[in-house]
């Protein structure tokens, strides 16, 4: 996680744990107000990687020799001439599984 730790008290339902205590997030929380940042920052490096670029006139527009993605916060749009290529694209994501939840 980019920028300062996040520390929570512990939920209830972890019995034994010491109420005393701290636990410090490893990743962002839905809710947190850091998170929709930091789930863009991630989704568009990953879109990097895989061959995308970033629109100079509107940044939440992702465009690749087949494919785009417009970005609206957490939500992605997705097109193509051919749904193959987009099944393509989205693929490697959906292997990535926790790494965008």
């Amino acid at each position: 996680m980019k920028g300062k730790p996040v520390y929570i008290s512990s939920p209830h339902m972890m019995g034994d744990f010491p109420r005393d205590k701290v636990l410090k997030l490893n990743k962002s929380l839905y809710g947190q107000a850091d998170a929709p940042r930091m789930w863009h920052d991630k989704l568009r490096a990953d879109l990097k990687a895989r061959g995308f670029t970033a629109c100079k006139d509107d940044p939440c527009l992702f465009i690749s020799k087949k494919e785009g993605c417009i970005i609206y916060v957490d939500d992605c749009l997705w097109f193509a001439r051919d749904n193959k290529d987009i099944d393509a694209v989205l693929k490697p994501f959906k292997e990535d599984g926790d790494k965008y939840n």
